[in-house]
């Protein structure tokens, strides 16, 4: 009996602390993890292109994120004052990884060179060509009452052999989201169209560009 009493105070004890606890340290909203996704237009499958222009394979590697891409943590802008990241709606892989995998599959689908690329190989020696990404904006902004989705890359593709630049350029592109702006499977569903886009007008731009006379030199970003 006395056992069973301790046990009883004991679990009194318990429940007053996660009380007193739960008022000095509020819980925080449940985790929402989300994904980057290849899309196509209107759901159609992705039209045949152009013949490669590259010899060998590209080798993606996961893009480069700086400070605040580098967090977990979904980043939102407000206005151009302010850039934050959500404490509980965070990417379910790397953004690095998601975008370089993301690549690997837009370049299958529409390939610049002669064999299929691969992300983030184990020898990037093995491969001719390295697809270099780097972030400059991937997130939602919150401009007055209207919410948008933002993407800017710079992608550089090295000739691994004497480590130099065949070809470099850059694509931004703003985007609204759909109602209800709330909602942010909506945002990350845009986040996932405008990237898709970005990744797909780089392969073509590229494509163009290599395939011109001027190829063997580095070409300008647009």
């Amino acid at each position: 009996m006395i056992k069973a009493t301790r046990r009883i105070a004991l679990a009194g004890l318990v429940v007053l602390a996660s009380g007193c606890l739960n008022k000095i340290f509020p819980s925080r909203p449940s985790l929402e993890q989300y994904i980057l996704q290849l899309q196509t237009d209107n759901g159609a499958p992705a039209r045949p292109t152009g013949a490669p222009v590259l010899t060998g394979a590209i080798a993606v590697s996961p893009y480069l994120t700086r400070g605040i891409y580098s967090e977990p943590g979904i980043v939102f802008r407000v206005e151009q004052l302010q850039l934050a990241a959500y404490p509980s709606r965070e990417w379910a892989i790397p953004l690095r990884d998601m975008l370089g995998a993301l690549t690997e599959e837009a370049l299958r689908a529409a390939p610049l060179s002669a064999e299929p690329a691969v992300f983030d190989p184990r020898s990037i020696r093995a491969h001719a060509y390295q697809w270099r990404g780097t972030v400059r904006e991937l997130e939602e902004v919150n401009r007055g009452r209207d919410v948008l989705a933002a993407v800017h890359l710079e992608v550089e593709i090295i000739r691994i052999a004497n480590d130099s630049v065949v070809w470099k350029g850059s694509e931004r592109i703003e985007r609204p989201v759909p109602p209800p702006t709330s909602s942010m499977t909506n945002v990350v569903e845009t986040l996932s169209a405008i990237t898709s886009d970005a990744v797909r007008a780089l392969i073509e731009r590229a494509r163009t560009d290599l395939a011109s006379p001027t190829a063997g030199t580095a070409h300008k970003q647009r």
